[in-house]
């Protein structure tokens, strides 16, 4: 004969019964909620951009540098050939003065050091072999007159005790001797210049 199951008692009267809606001991636990599955309780989440952020997530890349308009590269081509002019007609000046004697491939020195470093500096533009060209010839032009200047600072004392001071001081007394010994050679001396950095300047830029 079969016994009467007796009936269950009320979770409420049991003390070793689990509560509604949550799973007995030794159940196996899910994951917590809004943590990646896997990840250990406590783990940091990923996030859309962080490198761990999954197969899903766009990884993170460094904001990109804008370039520099081409007008800002050709003013600091400009700028850079003014300056190395003046630098290389103070060079030219010396070797000139010291020598006594107007040097031809010193003059086409300047002329391709300012075309080499303006067309470095401002790229392909083609303004820039003008430039350069320009910067070239006045930058012989005062390295000739830096040479005579050195020649009359060593020869006497009287115009001043160096080649500024001289340059500076007696500006018109150095450009009248220069206009008196000016020759067909000097202008040579001071296109061929000219030509270099225009040369220099267009090949750098094309490369």
């Amino acid at each position: 004969m079969t016994q009467p199951t007796p009936p269950q008692q009320p979770a409420q009267n049991n003390p070793y019964a689990a509560a509604p809606g949550v799973p007995p001991q030794g159940a196996p636990q899910g994951p917590p909620q809004g943590a990646p599955y896997g990840a250990p309780e406590g783990a940091p989440q990923a996030y859309p951009g962080h490198p761990g952020g999954g197969p899903g997530a766009p990884a993170y890349t460094s904001p990109a540098i804008p370039a520099l308009p081409s007008g800002g590269k050709l003013a600091l081509g400009a700028v850079a050939a003014l300056v190395t002019g003046l630098v290389a007609a103070v060079i030219y000046g010396l070797i000139m003065g010291k020598a006594e004697v107007e040097v031809g491939y010193a003059a086409v020195g300047v002329g391709a050091l300012v075309g080499l470093v303006s067309g470095k500096v401002a790229g392909g533009n083609p303004v820039t072999a003008i430039i350069g060209a320009i910067v070239s010839l006045g930058a012989v032009y005062l390295g000739q007159l830096i040479g005579y200047s050195v020649s009359a600072a060593d020869q006497t004392t009287l115009l001043g005790a160096n080649f500024f001071e001289v340059l500076t001081g007696h500006f018109d007394i150095i450009q009248q001797v220069w206009s008196e010994e000016l020759d067909l050679l000097t202008i040579a001396f001071i296109a061929f210049g000219g030509f270099a950095a225009f040369s220099v300047a267009k090949k750098v830029g094309q490369d």
